[in-house]
């Protein structure tokens, strides 16, 4: 059976179709003048192009065109789209931020996004004409007035008037490998301000509780003027008493976005897909908690902040954030923080002067006090108790070391302060504070 030959390509169809008018006057010593003569002559008659349902004429500069581009090969003559596209003149990073200032703005006009752009340097002056940015536009479906926005449910584009006066809050799930090479989740916790989409914080942590969040939000609101609003999804970590308590005593509101409506969280959503892009989807195989936070902390300050931003007409977040902080009161001391993480619980005293506090056992100094329900002030981060009082008297109370007591002759008169929770650098920084040390 005799094999089939490949079938050429459309573009090398009309290549040969090209060279079969032109090809044989490339072996000619064509004289003066003489090489014009012979293509008009070619011209008086019609051809037929691979294809083509009928013949039909071409012009006799078509065919100088064809002759000087088979000189260089029969590859010279395959035919090049006109279908270029618009904004040539600028690069692909440009042209997208041009595409996202459209969706973000869609009332805007395309003169106004163009100036803006020119003004704040995301692209060059003259570097593309509105009538080229319209034809961009419509050829992405971007026109000022949306054909389906009548389907979609209405909304309206709103932000903050300044910066700190909105922090968004949410998490983003990040997947990485542990030491033996297995996936393990990673819960990147961020803080998004509404005016300037400057990143307040960012930080990957091993779970998604309450006090990750507040571990985070603790470390921003002491580097930052705290905001107004504290705008967050109907996740548990943003469902906590202790959350609602501190916001509260800091006189930050908590609001909660609508469930069920991730539009109405679409600026955290679009960073998120910002950080995924740029970032978090480009780390090895292997990376680990430190190597993700790294990450993050040079995506954001390389990067992040100083990129022209669509949603902010090409200003960079870092400008309009820095910009707009200097007549904001100063952030908020550790004290302050530590005095608002505080929590009271209410125990009672067990018969051997012990009481227990999310499952660990304390002891207390008293007899008398056996039976009684105390009031113990708790550090949210350790779970340790801080103080205690009962009937508005202080109570000392301390850690129980069974062993120890085991080696007493009597009951101790006093008892040692102290935890052993875990180190975090925020909660060691809000216990310094509490015991009046500078932990700066």
């Amino acid at each position: 059976m005799t094999p089939k030959l490949p079938r050429p390509s459309r573009a090398e169809e009309m290549a040969l179709f090209r060279h079969s008018v032109v090809g044989d006057l490339l072996a000619r010593d064509l004289s003066r003048g003489e090489l014009q003569d012979e293509l008009k002559a070619r011209a008086a008659r019609r051809y037929r192009p691979p294809g083509a349902q009928a013949s039909r004429p071409f012009h006799w500069k078509t065919f100088q065109t064809w002759y000087y581009a088979a000189r260089d090969g029969i590859d010279g003559l395959a035919p090049v789209s006109r279908a270029r596209g618009h904004a040539l003149a600028l690069d692909e990073d440009q042209r997208e931020l041009l595409l996202e200032m459209r969706r973000e703005h869609r009332s805007v006009a395309t003169e106004l996004i163009l100036a803006e752009a020119v003004r704040n340097g995301a692209i060059p002056k003259e570097g593309v004409s509105e009538a080229t940015l319209r034809r961009l536009y419509r050829d992405h479906d971007l026109g000022r007035d949306s054909q389906n926005r009548a389907a979609r449910r209405e909304r309206r584009r709103w932000q903050a008037d300044r910066p700190c006066a909105i922090w968004h809050a949410d998490v983003c799930h990040v997947w990485l490998r542990n030491a033996d090479g297995k996936p393990c989740k990673a819960y990147v916790h961020g803080i998004l301000d509404d005016h300037s989409r400057y990143v307040a914080a960012l930080e990957g942590r091993e779970a998604e509780r309450e006090v990750d969040l507040l571990s985070v939000l603790c470390g921003a609101l002491l580097r930052f003027p705290a905001p107004d609003v504290f705008y967050v999804d109907n996740g548990s970590c943003y469902r906590g008493e202790v959350l609602l308590l501190a916001l509260d005593r800091l006189q930050i509101r908590l609001v909660h976005a609508k469930p069920y409506d991730p539009q109405a969280r679409g600026k955290m959503e679009r960073f998120w897909r910002t950080m995924r892009g740029r970032c978090t989807d480009h780390l090895p195989v292997g990376a680990t908690l430190h190597d993700l936070n790294a990450a993050l902390l040079a995506f954001l300050d390389a990067d992040y902040h100083r990129r022209p931003h669509a949603g902010l007409l090409g200003k960079k977040p870092i400008q309009v954030f820095q910009g707009g902080i200097g007549a904001l009161p100063s952030p908020r001391t550790a004290a302050d923080l530590a005095q608002a993480l505080e929590v009271t619980v209410t125990v009672k005293v067990r018969g051997d002067c012990t009481v227990s506090i999310e499952g660990r056992s304390f002891e207390i100094s008293g007899r008398h006090l056996v039976g009684k329900r105390l009031d113990v002030v708790v550090d949210p981060f350790t779970h340790a108790p801080l103080r205690a009082s009962y009937q508005g008297a202080a109570v000392p109370i301390g850690p129980c070391d069974p062993v120890a007591n085991g080696r007493r002759s009597r009951p101790a008169d006093s008892v040692p302060n102290g935890s052993s929770a875990p180190f975090d650098p925020i909660a060691a920084l809000l216990a310094a504070a509490r015991k009046g040390v500078d932990g700066e």
